[in-house]
């Protein structure tokens, strides 16, 4: 099976996890897509001032690829400067947050792995 995340179904999503701002999310692929433990791998573009509010999963780990842009990840409490090619892990039950405070958005591949 082969998509296109450029081109695949999008939405724009509104206070993503009680964020600030509006976000665009492009699901590439969805539980229902996998046989194994994936749950999705969506890509989302997040314009300047947007932000993904900290939240945590359960038995899940989850990975964000920055493919463009820059801006501040807090893990765990602990906030980093992220910037394009980084590749973030989320653990399970791990608190994290993403905002958009540059003069770019920033564009991300995330996926997603359910633990067994």
């Amino acid at each position: 099976m082969i998509r296109n995340f450029y081109t695949c179904d999008n939405e724009v999503e509104h206070n993503s996890h009680d964020g600030n701002g509006s976000i665009e999310i492009y699901r590439a692929f969805r539980r229902k897509d996998f046989n194994g433990a994936w749950d999705f791998a969506i890509r989302v573009v997040m314009p300047t001032g947007s932000s993904m509010g900290e939240h945590s999963h359960a038995n899940d780990e989850e990975m964000y690829i920055i493919l463009k842009g820059e801006g501040t990840m807090t893990i765990d409490g602990k906030e980093r400067r992220v910037s394009t090619g980084d590749m973030i892990v989320n653990k399970p039950y791990g608190c994290h947050s993403l905002v958009n405070d540059s003069s770019e958005e920033i564009e991300l591949l995330i996926i997603q792995a359910s633990l067994k």
